[in-house]
């Protein structure tokens, strides 16, 4: 007949078990826990290389873009407009490598600087162009089909506000994820910085 061990030899058996399993646990590259995903992280990519706009633009200083709380963060937000319209998510494994609007800002001065028109905020003697961000999302129409809404409001001052526009672009995804989508978000981006410098081109500017 087979022996059983007594409660107390189980127990201490128990106690060694754990005890190992804790320092295995604790060894550098060891886990007891499936490895999480890795992180992919995106910008816009490389500027455009015909950054032009129509109309002569004049000397400008960029005031530093702003845009809502959760814009501050480095997520990617989609939406699926099909389904929960008022629910904003945000992929699990895909981050900007900065916050939406500072990759906003980085591109529309790379974009004023291309046209030999930018120059230092502290220089008052030119207009300031200030943008707020709106919109910055990937949006489903279907499991399928998606886009990226890019949303602003400009403002160009000097002693005043000299004019104000709000403008917005569409741009399909490629793919229905999240490289897609930024894929899409870069193209919308680039889009509304083309119309936004071809409307400050034809604003009454000191010096055009």
């Amino acid at each position: 007949m087979t022996s059983t061990p007594d409660l107390p030899t189980a127990h201490r058996a128990a106690r060694t078990l754990l005890a190992a399993l804790a320092i295995v646990s604790a060894l550098p590259g060891c886990s007891l826990t499936r490895p999480s995903a890795p992180v992919t992280t995106y910008d816009l990519g490389p500027p455009l290389s015909t950054q032009t706009a129509a109309g002569t633009l004049p000397r400008l200083r960029i005031a530093q873009t702003d845009g809502p709380t959760w814009m501050e963060s480095n997520a990617l937000f989609y939406r699926l407009q099909y389904s929960q319209a008022q629910r904003m998510q945000s992929y699990a494994t895909q981050r900007w490598v900065i916050p939406p609007t500072q990759l906003f800002d980085g591109r529309l001065r790379e974009a004023v600087a291309a046209r030999g028109a930018l120059t230092w905020f502290g220089d008052t003697s030119v207009p300031a162009l200030k943008v707020d961000m709106l919109e910055f999302e990937q949006v489903f129409d279907s499991a399928t089909d998606s886009r990226g809404v890019v949303r602003v409001r400009a403002t160009v001052y000097q002693h005043g506000m000299i004019g104000q526009q709000t403008f917005t672009a569409r741009e399909p995804a490629p793919s229905a994820d999240g490289a897609g989508g930024v894929k899409a978000l870069a193209d919308a981006t680039d889009k509304v910085i083309a119309d936004m410098l071809a409307w400050a081109a034809g604003l009454p500017l000191q010096g055009k």
